[in-house]
């Protein structure tokens, strides 16, 4: 039965509407595409026109669409839908991708740091781990089928296009081209004995990701030449140089790795994907290197501003309301706190007031016992016993502010010791007499 094509507007299982053309595959063509009755894009991939009409590429087609549709792994493309109806082309609904592929990604950016390569390549070998174990051989692992989600958290690989994958349980006389004696996959990410078209297993897709995993820290190919039959020929025979020698920062250990998995005879390579996985682990960045980094430097942040802030702080202290404690004792206020005014030395209750170096007044006043100021004199710091003023009234003082802070003061120099007027006036009177009992004396 003759099956018609598919092109851009084709309505496909009478809900799907392809939309425009995003790329083509060994087997078939892929179309972005809209379910009639779905907002979310598609995309669909439908088998090519010169294959229509074999119906063993339809069998197998259709057998490898189901087989891959019950493979569930986040870097395998989900596949959603598949349909093989009368009168139009066999399809397979698949995810719709943001993204570029591999081979477009080197092309933009040059080899990538080993790192994210081998990131990259672990991801590949956890999506070839779970194809494996269902029996499911991918023989094209290339650059174009390794498509990169990238976003803020790294890299996130989709590995597509299983147009040409054999089942383990059937037999190479089944698969895709093999019945006529064709190469199947891309030429230079061949396993030798899939150039040799013999039986490939597992290792032949470890090979083809060692084949891209080398690009991607070399920028080159391990086996590069222009002409079909002598890259046959080279990929038998000839051993790509180690990827250290080609580029100089390349690890000598990871080099070596890279070489196992291309090692021309299968039982020298790695056996299975998660033995390449695990080979290849030391050179992935932990995940959680760069949050360790941010948390070693939050406590060291908090660590200045604690000991900083007091210090940027402490010499405004005096805007709390009341008198404020100095962390250095102020001299003389260890007996009588007498807060300080104007920044001029205040007159002390108990000393004698300094009146621009006028004799006082009072000094001629009639002796009397003069009022103490205070309810008990207060020792002076040179330890001499300082005589009483007279009864003369204190000068007018300022009236003294409470909240003021206490400003520490020099002590003023001691005062030199002033004699009493009673004791000046006995002199007066001792001297008078002794001039009269002298004078007396001479008369005589």
């Amino acid at each position: 039965m003759s099956r018609s094509s598919a092109s851009v507007g084709t309505l496909l299982g009478q809900k799907y509407q392809l939309r425009q053309r995003i790329g083509v595959g060994a087997m078939g063509i892929v179309y972005e595409a809209a379910e009639l009755d779905e907002t979310d894009a598609v995309a669909i991939k439908v088998l090519q026109q010169h294959l229509l009409d074999n119906e063993a590429v339809l069998a197998r087609f259709r057998r490898e669409a189901r087989a891959i549709a019950g493979l569930q792994h986040p870097h395998l493309v989900e596949v959603k839908d598949f349909q093989c109806n009368p009168d139009e082309p066999p399809f397979m609904v698949m995810e719709l991708l943001q993204g570029q592929t591999l081979r477009l990604l080197l092309k933009q950016q040059g080899p990538l740091p080993v790192a994210r390569a081998v990131a990259i390549a672990l991801q590949t070998l956890s999506a070839l781990e779970t194809a494996h174990r269902a029996g499911v051989i991918h023989r094209d692992i290339k650059p174009d089928n390794l498509f990169i989600v990238s976003s803020e958290t790294g890299d996130k690989v989709k590995v597509l296009d299983f147009g040409v994958a054999r089942l383990l349980h059937e037999d190479d006389a089944s698969a895709v081209g093999a019945e006529a004696g064709a190469w199947v996959g891309t030429p230079s990410f061949m396993a030798p004995e899939q150039v040799r078209c013999q039986p490939v297993d597992a290792r032949a897709d470890l090979y083809s990701l060692g084949a891209c995993l080398y690009q991607m820290v070399t920028g080159k190919q391990p086996i590069d030449v222009a002409d079909t039959v002598a890259l046959f020929s080279a990929i038998v025979e000839r051993v790509p140089p180690l990827a250290s020698a080609i580029r100089a920062d390349v690890p000598e250990d990871f080099s070596r790795v890279l070489a196992r998995a291309l090692h021309k005879k299968p039982a020298e390579r790695f056996a299975d994907a998660e033995e390449m996985a695990q080979a290849l682990r030391p050179w992935a960045t932990p995940p959680w290197t760069e949050t360790a980094l941010q948390l070693d430097a939050g406590p060291e942040l908090q660590f200045d501003i604690a000991h900083e802030l007091p210090l940027d702080t402490a010499p405004h202290l005096d805007a709390v309301p009341g008198p404020q404690l100095s962390a250095v004792p102020a001299p003389l206020l260890d007996t009588v706190p007498a807060p300080q005014f104007d920044a001029a030395p205040a007159p002390r209750p108990n000393a004698a007031p300094q009146l621009d170096a006028a004799p006082a007044p009072q000094l001629d006043a009639a002796p009397a016992p003069a009022p103490q100021l205070d309810a008990a004199p207060v020792p002076q710091p040179n330890a001499a016993p300082v005589p009483q003023l007279s009864a003369a009234p204190a000068p007018n003082l300022a009236p003294v502010d409470e909240r003021a802070p206490v400003v520490p003061v020099a002590p003023p120099p001691p005062l030199p010791r002033r004699r009493s007027a009673m004791k000046e006036s006995l002199m007066v009177v001792g001297a008078t007499l002794l001039g009269l009992v002298v004078g007396v004396a001479l008369g005589l």
